[in-house]
């Protein structure tokens, strides 16, 4: 037997039917406009990925393309140092010895300019063969770079500055370009030191093994705030990152006034 609805109630339950219906599309809607959104965020933000590392890569070709040009540019006046100035000046330093023998007999009283010419000449050939080894150290091309930094330590120790250097080399002999970029690490950072921190103990670590190479260089100075980014570019440990980054390696830099300066520096070998 069929059940007859009422009019009423079959109005009734048609127009809840469609308010569940509008309901429904409405959620449907909701919901596709909310996936749509966050794709879209997401496809947003996947783009500004692939810019920032564009730009990265960029950055890192250009900080590579420096930092070679820099080196080249070093070892060419470093050359022309020591081979073309340095080897005219002990040329002239010998003339002017031989001059000086000829005018003890000929022109005695000439004898004390002649002696402050050459003293001068001979103050310049060291002052062009320290410029040129600050330059482009010898030692580093031909020893390599535990050497070099003994070297360059003993060159600015003092007594005003007691600097401490272990190494410990467990792995094979670093490439050239690496052992350069390292040298001049560590001689920023010992400059800094050296120059702005007014410390008298310096101490350096350098550890070579399968993992890679660990540099530490610590000071007992003056120390600064990290936060003060013109304090932190004026002390040109900007030129440190730049060129830990360019061989792929993380630098820290720790400090505070009063409680001196670390830089750790971690470089992988891979």
């Amino acid at each position: 037997m069929y059940q007859i609805i009422p009019p009423l109630l079959f109005i009734h339950l048609q127009i809840n039917y469609g308010l569940s219906a509008i309901i429904i599309i409405c959620f449907i809607f909701i919901l596709s406009v909310g996936f749509g959104y966050l794709f879209y965020n997401y496809y947003l933000l996947k783009q500004l990925v692939v810019v920032q590392n564009a730009v990265i890569k960029q950055q890192i070709a250009a900080t590579t393309g420096i930092i070679h040009a820099e080196e080249n540019e070093r070892r060419r006046i470093a050359g022309d140092l020591h081979d073309g100035v340095g080897q005219l000046l002990s040329a002239t330093k010998m003339n002017l010895d031989a001059l000086l023998e000829r005018l003890r007999v000929i022109a005695p009283e000439n004898l004390e300019l002649t002696t402050k010419t050459i003293f001068m000449v001979d103050e310049g050939c060291r002052e062009v063969r320290a410029i040129a080894h600050q330059m482009m150290p010898n030692v580093l091309l031909k020893a390599g770079l535990v050497p070099a930094l003994r070297d360059f330590v003993n060159k600015i120790e003092s007594r005003s500055l007691k600097i401490v250097l272990e190494a410990v080399v467990l792995e094979k002999q670093l490439n050239s370009n690496t052992e350069i970029v390292l040298y001049r690490v560590v001689q920023e950072a010992v400059n800094n030191a050296v120059k702005h921190a007014g410390a008298s103990l310096l101490d350096i670590q350098l550890t070579i093994d399968g993992d890679g190479v660990s540099v530490t260089v610590e000071d007992n100075g003056q120390g600064f705030d990290t936060s003060k980014r013109t304090k932190f570019e004026g002390l040109g440990l900007k030129n440190i990152v730049a060129r830990v980054t360019y061989l792929k390696g993380t630098v820290d830099i720790s400090s505070s006034p009063g409680m001196g300066t670390l830089v750790a520096i971690l470089i992988p070998l891979t």
